[in-house]
């Protein structure tokens, strides 16, 4: 909660109005592996962690789940499209660890919202970083090599490999898990 206190105070909000804020808002344990959302259920909150890994995936009409990508230096999680057309979750989000959240309801967001003008940018930052990532995404699987998409994941998450299973971050690539693995095998032996 002092990561979100810190951020709120950043938004030229009085403190005492934060601290006021901040006392309406619910926390929830979430342990690794555990979803903060599943996909077809009403998204009902968006979420807040002071730092944490989240893998951000669909479930398929064959029942395959495809990892979209990872959120790791973002503090807000969630659909946030579903969340703001308040309509069932198109993604599952799963805790890759042990985090406390700090959830908001869609009346506590939007309040939050027009407090200010700077209240009003943290809401374009947000909206910002949600059309950019899946914008990156689709011009990757579009136009780059899977081994591009590869490095350019490690240059973004260097310790991804250590934190995530293979099969995820393959998935996120759009490739098998067993050509990832040529592709590593390639990388190690040309450095």
């Amino acid at each position: 909660m002092n990561g979100l206190i810190n951020l709120l105070c950043s938004l030229n909000i009085n403190n005492a109005d934060v601290l006021e804020y901040t006392k309406r808002l619910k926390n929830i344990q979430i342990k690794k592996g555990e979803h903060f959302q599943m996909q077809g259920c009403p998204v009902r909150y968006m979420g807040y962690v002071d730092s944490g890994k989240f893998r951000y995936y669909k479930i398929d009409k064959e029942g395959n789940e495809r990892t979209l990508w990872f959120n790791k230096s973002f503090p807000f999680i969630g659909d946030y499209h579903s969340f703001l057309k308040r309509t069932n979750a198109e993604l599952c989000i799963q805790a890759m660890e042990d985090y406390e959240i700090v959830l908001f309801n869609y009346e506590q967001m939007m309040e939050l919202f027009d407090t200010n003008i700077d209240t009003q940018k943290l809401r374009t930052t947000i909206a910002e970083r949600s059309m950019f990532g899946w914008r990156n995404i689709a011009l990757a699987l579009y136009f780059d090599t899977a081994e591009e998409r590869y490095i350019e994941l490690l240059n973004d998450y260097p310790d991804i490999e250590k934190e995530i299973p293979l099969k995820h971050i393959a998935s996120t690539l759009g490739i098998s898990p067993e050509t990832l693995s040529r592709i590593r095998k390639k990388l190690d032996k040309n450095p």
